[in-house]
């Protein structure tokens, strides 16, 4: 998984106090984790289809091909040694009392295994449920477990033990920082403040449970696969030191935290009771904490020493990996994308009040020029809102608005007879001082291709820090001007939602877009705003994939015709994996990190 330093977005968007990291500036690294808590929590059963590896190499590309290890094959049981980023995250191997931070949502369903799980791209896979099916409007799941199953200290797992541990993660004494992903049960609010002892988890039989929600969704298996609903055995809970971090016979997983060093490493070995088996060749995993501002750079260092099989390559080290005649042929690219980038703008604040503005602004972007020019390749150009990743693995169709090349910027401001030298405000775009100096150069460059193409003059305020920005906008209701980093770790297109939906707390008091709105001529945002919440609330209620589909395209459109978002592009995952390490899976959900462990995974032909 490619991870950031410090903040996981320029997105200035999500939910709470738990996401709010998501809102600080771009870092100086590519990043590919903290943004998990703004991303939507999305994903159908039986949707995903049969998915491959859509990672694609360069040179003599990394063999990413499932290669089973039999006797005699060449493969060693042996030591995999991998990187861990937390940059400044507390190391907590509790899965219900983890941070949401990106490199953990690979680490720990390793250990801790849930009712489901997603694979390399996000679709969701079954793990401890055999099946999960919905009622008709998507407001009762019905999950069935597997049978015989076991957690690492050999007892036996039923219905009751998975409400336990759930209810573990909602205690109103210590609720967990994942517990977002559960916030769509039946009485979440009374429950995680301690004002009812109900809530919507009710096991049917030993093998059968039933979970209510408040409102329908048709993509909550996808908040099932999140590590929050992982099961614990809580008698090893009961019995170990209560300072006792790894917890080793507690998870349901493949395998067992059998070591932590703190700041150092984490140790994991098999666990003998998993229902899937063993693994055939890997028997240790080492995962090398790496904090710390250069922690890609001594990743890549310990890369070069064969200290670890894999490193992240940002933006600011593919020039260095390109030029190196041995990295460069163990350089992998991931070529389906899981995030946009996009601005955003505050339908409350002049002149981004007037829909035309905004179109006669998306138009003044080349994002070609945006994404190889300024971005050096490390975004493709986007013309949609909702990342590619989720037209691979659920069929879904993408909207799409072409808002008119560059030049015709100047012609939009003129038919709507507005000179925004004369009649606009100041416009600001605050990016926090903390930003890396590359970053802001970046967003600088794309500001003046702005100001260039239709003399919409942008002002670019870098004196403050992220808390400072975010008062503002509390203070102001809204960000005027802001560039977002979304992503999606769903195989549903439920980004739409949390991002766009009026309700959101994505858009109320951020960009605002609302069925309130005014109209400024024959442009009418409430009235697209209003149809925008029916679309999202038909999709959710729909347990037909195709459906679904079609209202959250039908809401794209109109997020797209609206600019409510102006995508900019998608970012591309680059990392280096060794040749001597074969039959990994990773894709646009996982990044770098390899998603699963298994009977697939073989070291060949390292030399120790």
């Amino acid at each position: 998984m490619t991870t950031p330093p410090a903040s996981s977005s320029i997105q200035r968007s999500p939910l709470d106090s738990f996401q709010r990291a998501v809102a600080a500036g771009i870092p100086p690294h590519s990043r590919r984790d903290l943004v998990r808590a703004a991303a939507i929590i999305a994903a159908a059963a039986g949707s995903s289809g049969d998915m491959r590896p859509v990672v694609a190499g360069t040179g003599n590309q990394v063999d990413m091909t499932r290669s089973v290890a039999q006797d005699g094959d060449g493969a060693t049981a042996a030591e995999l040694p991998l990187p861990l980023y937390p940059f400044g995250q507390p190391v907590t191997l509790d899965p219900h009392r983890t941070v949401n931070w990106g490199p953990f949502w690979v680490l720990l369903p390793h250990v801790w295994a849930g009712p489901l799980r997603f694979d390399e791209n996000g679709a969701v896979q079954p793990a401890l449920a055999e099946t999960v099916e919905p009622n008709d409007d998507a407001t009762v799941w019905r999950l069935t477990l597997r049978p015989d199953l076991a957690f690492a200290s050999g007892r036996t797992i039923a219905a009751e033990d998975c409400i336990a541990s759930w209810k573990r993660a909602l205690d109103p004494g210590a609720v967990s920082p994942m517990a977002a992903f559960m916030s769509n049960v039946d009485g979440f609010d009374a429950y995680t403040s301690g004002e009812s002892t109900e809530i919507g988890l009710t096991a049917i039989d030993d093998r059968t449970i039933e979970i209510r929600l408040a409102a329908p969704d048709s993509s909550f298996p996808a908040s099932l696969a999140t590590f929050v609903w992982a099961v614990i055995d809580l008698d090893v809970l009961d019995d170990s030191d209560v300072d006792d971090p790894l917890l080793a016979d507690a998870g349901a997983g493949a395998w067992r935290f059998t070591e932590f060093v703190e700041g150092e490493r984490l140790v994991m070995e098999p666990n003998p009771e998993y229902w899937g088996g063993p693994p055939a060749s890997v028997q240790r995993v080492v995962w090398r904490i790496l904090d710390g501002a250069d922690a890609v750079t001594r990743a890549l260092d310990l890369y070069q020493s064969d200290d670890l099989a894999i490193a992240d390559v940002p933006i600011s080290m593919l020039g260095t990996v390109r030029e190196d005649d041995a990295l460069s042929r163990e350089l992998v690219t991931i070529d389906t994308h899981a995030s946009t980038m996009a601005i955003g703008l505050d339908f409350n604040q002049a002149p981004f009040d007037n829909v035309q503005v905004r179109r006669a602004l998306a138009a003044a972007i080349d994002n070609d020029v945006w994404a190889s020019e300024i971005w050096e390749g490390a975004f493709v150009p986007a013309d949609s809102f909702v990342p590619p990743v989720v037209s691979v693995i659920s069929d879904y169709t993408p909207a799409a608005t072409d808002f008119g090349p560059p030049d015709s910027a100047p012609n939009l401001l003129e038919q709507a007879g507005i000179d925004p030298l004369a009649d606009f405000p100041e416009i600001v775009y605050f990016q926090p001082a903390t930003d890396a100096p590359d970053d802001i150069e970046r967003q600088g460059r794309l500001l003046q291709m702005i100001e260039d193409n239709s003399g919409i003059v942008i002002r670019h305020d870098t004196t403050l820090t992220h808390e400072q920005i975010e008062a503002r906008q509390r203070d102001n209701g809204g960000h005027q001007f802001d560039i977002v980093w979304w992503w999606t770790v769903s195989d549903t297109a439920k980004i739409l939602d949390t991002a766009a939906n009026p309700d959101s707390p994505a858009m109320r008091g951020r960009f605002n877009w609302s069925p309130e709105l005014e109209s400024i001529g024959e442009e009418d945002p409430a009235a697209a705003a209003s149809r925008y919440r029916e679309l999202i609330m038909e999709a959710n209620a729909s347990v037909d994939p195709d459906a679904r589909n079609e209202a959250f395209r039908q809401a794209e459109q109109l997020l797209l015709d609206n600019a409510v978002y102006i995508p900019l592009g998608h970012w591309v995952q680059r990392f280096v994996q060794k040749p001597w390490l074969q039959g990994t899976r990773q894709g646009a959900w996982s990044g770098s990190l390899p998603v699963e462990i298994d009977a697939d995974v073989v070291i060949q032909g390292r030399d120790d």
